[in-house]
């Protein structure tokens, strides 16, 4: 296996610098314009989306085939790129005191992860950049409503008049577990499909 070459690594994150920039401003407006909890929730997802259409920018197709070289070159510089945009959204959130029932770290690498391994798995498999963001988030928006399920199992018929569906998580612990370890799993199936197919060409 070839390694990854500084120079290759410099024009890929080059490739992403625009796409990035709209990632990392897409959640700020919800994240400082207001400290409630609730919006909190609201500007991950837009952390997400950010997140997503960068993965799905870093994998769109050019003329040259893929390579194992290629993608490992393409997941570092976008590994840099999300990690970076997680960071920034937590260092700002902070200094704005925004409040969240669950860390606002925990929080932000949870929302940035199906772009580190679902939506490139999509992106390939779809061979349409955009077509992955949607399809990621239904994947993401069933992994919620089956966690939603569960909760109406375990709780019975009265669930969401006692709060085991909301987004606060004093009271909704499991939904909420359900939702984001769900998420990491399909992330990290993603990721290991990814990286198997291209180990094996």
């Amino acid at each position: 296996m070839n390694a990854v070459s500084a120079k290759s690594l410099v024009a890929e994150l080059r490739r992403l610098l625009m796409p990035w920039g709209f990632a990392v401003l897409l959640p700020m407006p919800m994240l400082l314009g207001v400290s409630d909890t609730a919006v909190v929730d609201t500007a991950i997802v837009y952390l997400a989306l950010g997140a997503a259409w960068l993965a799905a920018e870093a994998f769109r197709e050019g003329g040259e085939p893929l390579t194992f070289s290629r993608w490992r070159t393409r997941m570092i510089s976008l590994s840099i790129c999300v990690v970076a945009d997680a960071l920034i959204f937590t260092i700002l959130g902070i200094s704005a005191g925004v409040k969240s029932n669950i860390p606002l770290p925990v929080l932000a690498v949870l929302g940035v992860t199906p772009a580190l391994g679902l939506v490139p798995w999509l992106a390939l498999r779809l061979r349409q950049p955009y077509c992955a963001i949607v399809i990621g988030a239904l994947i993401v928006g069933a992994i919620k409503i089956a966690a939603c399920v569960v909760a109406r199992i375990v709780y019975g018929p009265e669930f969401i008049a006692l709060g085991y569906v909301a987004g606060d998580w004093q009271t909704a612990k499991l939904m909420i577990s359900i939702m984001w370890a769900g998420t990491v799993a399909v992330s990290i199936l993603g990721l290991v499909a990814c990286s198997r197919r291209f180990a094996a060409s």
